[in-house]
């Protein structure tokens, strides 16, 4: 009977790391070494803890929802709002909460996206421009017509640069604004 409790309990935890750099097993996943410690809070969320170095951890921990107090499914409603080009303070008053909050998840959001692209860019060796081009072939899009949509007044590469640098030109032969070049 324990044999049948440790394999659902590997299981539970075999997607998880340990974040505590000093550790042997710092940055392993399914080593085993991960257990569950506790729960906690109003979501009852998995405290966890590294055998190795006893570094104790929450579940959300080295996500983009770590430390943020608001709800998941209200933060994804908020980006989504965001991402259909509403104002922050629109999207404050549709998803009810304050602006501050709006604002503080769409900078946690931005910096997220940021470290994912620059992380895998370097881990393949693409050029950004490159991945966008691909991206949007893959999606049936050719580059100009996606660009006559944005000027057509629909979604676009100009608007999605747009949604992220703010009112900067993006040319058409340079397909970046300058911050992302």
């Amino acid at each position: 009977m324990i044999y049948k409790i440790c394999m659902v309990f590997t299981a539970e935890t075999a997607g998880f790391f340990c974040p505590n750099e000093k550790c042997p097993d710092y940055g392993k996943r399914g080593t085993g070494n991960i257990m569950l410690y506790n729960r906690y809070g109003r979501d009852n969320r998995r405290l966890l803890k590294c055998r190795t170095c006893n570094f104790r951890f929450s579940e959300r921990r080295n996500t983009f929802f770590f430390g943020l107090h608001t709800e998941e499914s209200k933060i994804k409603e908020v980006i989504a709002y965001l991402l259909d080009g509403k104002s922050f303070r629109e999207t404050a008053v549709d998803a009810g909460i304050d602006k501050d909050t709006v604002l503080r998840i769409w900078k946690r959001f931005v910096a997220y996206c940021e470290e994912s692209v620059d992380g895998l860019l370097k881990e393949f060796n693409i050029r950004l421009e490159d991945l966008i081009t691909l991206l949007y072939q893959r999606g049936g899009h050719s580059r100009r017509s996606s660009d006559a949509a944005a000027s057509a007044g629909g979604r676009g590469p100009g608007d999605f640069w747009g949604t992220f640098c703010g009112d900067e030109e993006i040319g058409p032969e340079e397909g970046l604004c300058g911050e992302h070049k």
